[in-house]
């Protein structure tokens, strides 16, 4: 073969060789599960202005202004005896007049311990619990036991105002109508035993012996006995005593002091010897003698004759304080003490027709009310019948009279 024949022949398999090889540009690369295609995203629009994108906020709503604070005032009484019901029946009265509405500009808290004065105790804590600005203590356990469990109180005391309570001063709630705790203010109530004590010569001007029933543990019973004691002596009375422990006791106290041979009872205020009044009307009845008491409101639990101020009148100057206090008018640490003046009768006339005692017209005629065959003379206490702003100026006249010098 030609050596020109050899070089075309030469050519012509390159040629084909070259068209068999295809470029390695047109060869794709290879994809691994390494390397997962992504799938293309669609590119996000641009984020609104933040006040566009995110839903405008609620105004918010005003709160409604808080309740304006107002006043709690607990009344805590020993029981149910009529003085210490018409003590709150004065309170709630002289509040009234004020407009006072419980649950609308004040709440009242009503507690009454079945004289128990454990349970007072506990009513007092339950009280204060409650939050308690104003305790109201009728009787002078309950003020005493209201005084011990807030004397260590600091500012959170609340002010403790007291009525039907003989002796402050002798029991150790005062020293002096000025001398008192700062937070305590209270009523002094003690009756006049040389006015009432004479009483039982308008019944029999023969009596010379009478027979005095009283509990040591009350304060006010123990001063109560100790004018008694000379007042009686003034009056040429012998006074046969008997001491009772509790309630359970006075039966046999009184059938003791009836051996003694005695011609009356006459009974000071006690809450322990009251509560057991109905043991003493029964010896009573059985010796045939009357039995006075030193309250009058004593006379329609049976006392033949009840005489003493007017518990009623202790609620109302309580709450003649509370509201001057209340309306920023006094500081109860310079309001001094008050004592309520004059003398009540009531007659109990079933009591002395059970008796066999009778009351001689006289005596009726002094009487402040009668209650005969279960009815009672006496109209339904209550305010003086004045008009708003004469009430206004008796009860500042009231208030400003009791300002410590």
């Amino acid at each position: 073969m030609s050596g020109k024949r050899l070089l075309t022949l030469l050519l012509v398999l390159l040629l084909m060789l070259v068209a068999c090889d295809p470029a390695e540009e047109a060869t794709p690369a290879p994809t691994t599960a390494a390397e997962p295609v992504e799938e293309p995203v669609e590119e996000e629009e641009e984020a609104a202005p933040e006040e566009e994108q995110a839903a405008p906020e609620e105004e918010e709503e005003e709160a409604p202004p808080a309740e304006e604070d107002i006043p709690v005032v607990a009344i805590i009484r020993l029981g149910p005896l009529p003085p210490f019901e018409l003590a709150t029946q004065g309170t709630m009265d002289q509040l009234a007049a004020y407009d006072y509405v419980d649950g609308e500009n004040i709440t009242i808290l009503l507690y009454d311990a079945g004289m128990d004065v454990p349970t007072a105790n506990t009513q007092i804590e339950d009280a204060i619990d409650e939050g308690a600005d104003v305790l109201i203590t009728i009787t002078t356990p309950v003020t005493l036991a209201a005084i011990n469990a807030t004397q260590d109180m600091g500012d959170d005391t609340p002010v403790i105002l007291f009525n039907t309570v003989t002796e402050p001063y002798e029991s150790g709630i005062a020293e002096s109508p000025c001398s008192k705790p700062d937070y305590v203010w209270g009523s002094q109530a003690l009756p006049d035993f040389e006015q009432i004590m004479p009483l039982v010569f308008d019944v029999n001007p023969d009596i010379q012996t009478i027979g005095v029933l009283y509990s040591p543990s009350e304060p006010n019973a123990v001063a109560s006995l100790a004018i008694m004691e000379p007042v009686g002596e003034d009056l040429g009375l012998t006074l046969v005593i008997e001491s009772v422990a509790e309630t359970a006791e006075v039966g046999l106290a009184a059938e003791s002091a009836a051996s003694e041979g005695i011609e009356a009872f006459f009974i000071p205020t006690d809450s322990t010897v009251g509560n057991g009044l109905a043991a003493i009307l029964g010896v009573a009845e059985d010796e045939g003698i009357p039995l006075f008491f030193a309250d009058s409101a004593q006379a329609y639990a049976g006392a033949t004759v009840g005489a003493g101020l007017s518990y009623y009148q202790e609620g109302v100057d309580t709450a003649r304080i509370l509201i001057a206090y209340l309306n920023g008018e006094i500081d109860i640490a310079t309001t001094a003490i008050s004592k309520q003046p004059g003398t009540r009768i009531g007659i109990n006339l079933d009591s002395a027709a059970a008796q066999g005692v009778e009351i001689p017209q006289a005596l009726l005629d002094k009487a402040d009310f009668v209650i005969e065959n279960g009815e009672s003379t006496e109209e339904p206490q209550s305010l003086p019948d004045v008009s708003h702003d004469e009430l206004v100026a008796l009860d500042q006249e009231f208030v400003a009279g009791l300002a410590c010098e």
